[in-house]
């Protein structure tokens, strides 16, 4: 009955409440020079900036945000950026401060209105000071969608504005537009003024007055050439050969490097005397468009990815792979650095007294992660550091951008969009899940980024801290040439234990490429405190090099519950069966090996799952599509008495073991009495106190060639005080002729302990990468789109559930319903044998199976064969009268199928069907 209650009183409901990462429009139009379009208030106090979800205001005071406009808190936002039918997705690529649409001075100069431009032409008037509930004025730009028009820039000399797009076309380049604006009441006429075909790329200077655009001239031999001319008149106008300033290492007869003549950036100073040319060989040349005379700045080793003029022109930054912001000297050619950023440079810009970075995390293939940084140009101290949650895919996602490499022309990271969209479409395995864990005392989220560790606090939606916990040459040094190919260690496994104290890694470290020992991976666990409870940094304890043997992979790390050594201990597990305990010794101040299970099978698996029972006696280990039952105190295999008799001395045993029907994806224990077991092909339920799977669910449709080995657990998680399990489906979205889409939605499935009674059901616009209990009343989930949302009892709604029984996918995976008198019998068997021990209870079991007391007398009577029958068995769909049968059915007939007459398997498949 109290079971009943707490589920009719506690209804959940799911909202995207947090996360989301920043944007860079330019990043998306390769001609662009400028990619961060984030702006500082009218009192250059606050900074604000565009996220995928939302627009964030951060104080430069407190380096906090201040102010959060979430997209999905208002109708029309949500209707315009949430929109999933557009072929193409909106971004904001355009912020300006004030009303720009009205003729009203002080409404135009309004310091808490906001004018936004979306690329599809969207024009929004937000009150960023405000609350969302007033609707924004809107208005739609006449743009030509036959041509693909986008906005880029918008240009302001306080009396005037001209609207910059780009159209697009069949080669690598784009035509430019540029027109101006005139607003009515209703709308905003645009009438062109110019345009630029077959532009490779531009730049305009920082006042907005000058544009710059690098194009080929079909006129003459498609040859390169640099335009220049004034915005809002033809006070200036300049065209030029890119030959003619070009230095004579840079031309072709002398050079046959294409990198060398290969322009990656440019940009253009306020007086329109310097113009600097960046190229992929990593050279900048400043040319004097007085006297049309250049000069070549070296040090960059590959391309140069942002260049900016200050105010007055004397210095030149640039940066690029190198993860390091130059300053360039005009008069004097030096050179002052600023080393160890946490990305490469795509973006700079002068913002008054600070300078605003824009950085990529490009190590990560499998996501394009942004960091904006700003700096006071006095000191170069930080004043300001955004950045979005930070997870690595398994798979690379969707609209992952990054910039070229000349020193990495093999990898990833210079894949066609079109060639990505390919792959993405034709993979069957669309895994796209990551790790993260939580800190079950402060709540606070650690997400491994390769050789970093990122703490993100939920709540206040920031990132606290990115700290290494590898030994590479990324956290001591940059790379240069050769040193590129080395790979840096990389995270593979992380957990916390239960008084939040202690972490533990698992990293794998890489050797140099081309060399005999290349294939020699180490493995490497290491244990890490805290100094303080405050503390945000963590210090490394203890380091075990190679735990499981040379070459031998950890699969599994497993926490010990609070039952055990206070639960400052762990389990992990190798590839072949393999399993050691480690626990921390308060003598020997240090994390020590206690116990050791070697490995004990033939075959090599990676799909290694663990489970732990809450009193720490009994530890579920599962192997490939084996599940063994293991005596923690003993560190073996749990056997079970098996016709023992008084006159009889030799002792039969029946080990602990079930076999399941494919590999073996998760384990959760759940409660006292319940395991859940999830395999590649089905979701399964075993009672431990009858000793046999009560429940099964068909996963095959939705889950097979899907996830790698293991990943299928970081979609399934258990709310361990209210008993409650979570379970996440993601579903491909397919066009209404079958085709595969690039678009996801996902369902997530709330069930109690033994999957009997389904609590809810949610479904999300975006595939889920992970999920998990947040040690209170909530599940908390990552989407691929970097965004926390929460399903729990203590959130309000932000976006719209849909009916329980819209989607007919999930039907299939909820129909299955248990055995009422399995049930009934389970919360008798619960109540009376709480306080034992799961081992206890086992043997006990095992006894009454074989007929057999704890002397070993018999105890069978003529009726006691049906009810107390104790057998592996997977039900799955309708079981209220006979016998269901799935393919699960006949799993256990086929393990000791050799030398079987057929005449004995004939009758045991009629004995599994009658």
């Amino acid at each position: 009955m109290t079971q009943q209650l707490s589920t009719i009183t506690q209804k959940y409901q799911l909202s995207v409440v947090s996360g989301g990462k920043p944007i860079l429009p330019g990043i998306n139009n390769p001609t662009n020079s400028e990619k961060n379009i984030s702006i500082l208030t009218h009192d250059q106090t606050n900074m604000i900036v565009p996220f995928n979800n939302q627009i964030r205001i951060y104080s430069l005071e407190t380096r906090q945000c201040i102010k959060t406009l979430k997209y999905s808190n208002n109708v029309m936002l949500s209707t315009i950026f949430d929109n999933k039918s557009l072929t193409q997705k909106i971004n904001i690529v355009a912020i300006m401060l004030g009303d720009i649409t009205t003729t009203n001075i002080e409404e135009r100069q309004h310091e808490k209105l906001i004018t936004v431009f979306t690329n599809l032409g969207q024009v929004i008037v937000l009150n960023y000071k405000g609350k969302l509930t007033d609707t924004p004025k809107l208005y739609q730009l006449d743009l030509n969608q036959d041509l693909n028009e986008n906005v880029m820039k918008v240009f302001t000399n306080d009396s005037e504005f001209k609207l910059l797009t780009c159209l697009s076309s069949k080669s690598s380049s784009y035509n430019y537009k540029l027109s101006s604006m005139k607003f009515n009441d209703k709308k905003i006429d645009l009438t062109t003024e110019k345009e630029l075909p077959n532009v490779i790329l531009s730049t305009w200077s920082k006042d907005g007055n000058v544009i710059t655009a690098l194009y080929k001239d079909p006129s003459d031999s498609n040859r390169k050439h640099i335009l220049i001319q004034s915005i809002f008149n033809n006070s200036y106008h300049n065209d030029f050969l890119l030959e003619s300033v070009l230095h004579v290492s840079q031309n072709q007869k002398n050079n046959s490097n294409a990198n060398s003549r290969f322009v990656s950036t440019m940009t253009i100073d306020n007086s329109v005397t310097q113009l600097a040319l960046g190229f992929a060989s990593g050279v900048i040349s400043i040319i004097n468009l007085n006297d049309m005379q250049t000069r070549l700045l070296k040090w960059h080793i590959d391309s140069v990815l942002s260049l900016c003029f200050t105010d007055d022109g004397s210095y030149l930054l640039s940066g690029g792979w190198e993860k390091v912001l130059l300053f360039w000297q005009l008069s004097t050619n030096t050179q002052q650095f600023l080393p160890r950023l946490n990305g490469i440079v795509m973006d700079i810009k002068t913002m008054g007294k600070f300078y605003s970075l824009a950085l990529q995390m490009a190590e990560n293939e499998t996501s394009s992660d942004y960091e904006l940084l700003v700096l006071n140009s006095t000191d170069l101290t930080s004043k300001l550091s955004i950045t979005g949650p930070l997870p690595i895919f398994t798979s690379m996602i969707r609209d992952t951008t990054h910039p070229t490499s000349v020193l990495k022309p093999n990898t990833q990271i210079n894949i066609s969009k079109k060639k990505q969209k390919r792959k993405l479409l034709k993979s069957k395995k669309q895994d796209f899940t990551t790790i993260i864990e939580i800190n079950p005392q402060t709540k606070q989220l650690y997400i491994p980024h390769l050789s970093l560790l990122q703490t993100f606090d939920f709540f206040k939606n920031e990132q606290i801290s990115l700290q290494y916990l590898t030994d590479g040459m990324n956290n001591s040094m940059g790379k240069v040439r050769e040193e590129l190919n080395i790979r840096d260690p990389q995270i593979q496994n992380l957990k916390v234990t239960n008084d939040g104290n202690w972490l533990i890694s698992y990293e794998v470290e890489f050797p140099p490429e081309d060399l005999l020992s290349s294939k020699d991976i180490s493995h490497v666990l290491k244990f890490w405190s805290r100094d303080s409870s405050e503390s945000t940094q963590w210090v490394l304890k203890t380091k075990v090099l190679n735990p499981h043997g040379r070459s031998v992979p950890i699969t599994n790390i497993k926490v010990a519950p609070t039952t055990v050594d206070g639960g400052i201990g762990c389990l992990t597990t190798d590839n072949n069966g393999g399993m050691k305990y480690w626990a921390f010794n308060s003598m020997e101040k240090n994390w020590c090996l206690k116990k050791l299970l070697i490995a004990n099978f033939t075959n090599y698996s990676n799909s290694v799952s663990l489970g732990w029972s809450r009193d720490g006696s009994l530890i579920f280990h599962g192997f490939d599509d084996k599940l063994q039952i293991i005596d923690f105190d003993k560190f073996k295999k749990v056997e079970l008495d098996n016709n023992s008799t008084q006159d009889n001395n030799d002792t039969e045993t029946m080990r602990a073991e079930f076999t399941l029907d494919s590999e073996i994806q998760a384990v959760k224990v759940i409660g006292d009495k319940n395991l859940i077991i999830a395999t590649k092909t089905s979701l399964n339920v075993i009672d431990l106190l009858l000793g046999k799977i009560i429940n099964s669910f068909d996963l095959y449709p939705y889950v097979d060639g899907i996830y790698k080995k293991g990943h299928l657990d970081r979609l399934i998680s258990y709310d361990d005080k209210n008993e409650k399990i979570a379970i996440v489906i993601n579903e491909q979205i397919q066009r209404d002729n079958g085709e595969n889409t690039l678009d996801y939605k996902s369902h997530i499935l709330l069930f109690n302990s033994d999957l009997s009674e389904r609590l809810d059901y949610f479904t999300h616009d975006e595939y889920i990468s992970w999920i998990s209990w947040n040690y209170d009343t909530d599940f908390i989930f990552l989407d691929t789109q970097s965004r926390f949302g929460i399903v729990g009892t203590t959130v309000t709604t932000e976006m719209s559930d849909e009916p329980l029984n819209r989607d007919e996918l999930i039907d299939g995976v909820i129909n299955g319903t248990t055995d009422t008198n399995n049930i009934e019998n389970n919360k008798d068997i619960d109540s009376e044998n709480i306080t034992a021990s799961y081992l206890d209870k086992l043997r006990e079991i095992s006894r009454k199976k074989n007929n057999i007391d704890i002397n070993g007398k018999s105890l069978q009577g003529p009726d006691d064969d049906e009810s107390m029958e104790v057998e592996e068995e997977i039900i799955s769909g309708n079981r209220k009268n006979g016998k269901g049968i799935n393919m699960n059915s006949f799993t256990n007939m086929f393990e000791n199928i050799q030398n079987v007459p057929m005449e004995t398997l004939f009758d045991n498949v009629m004995k599994t069907l009658s």
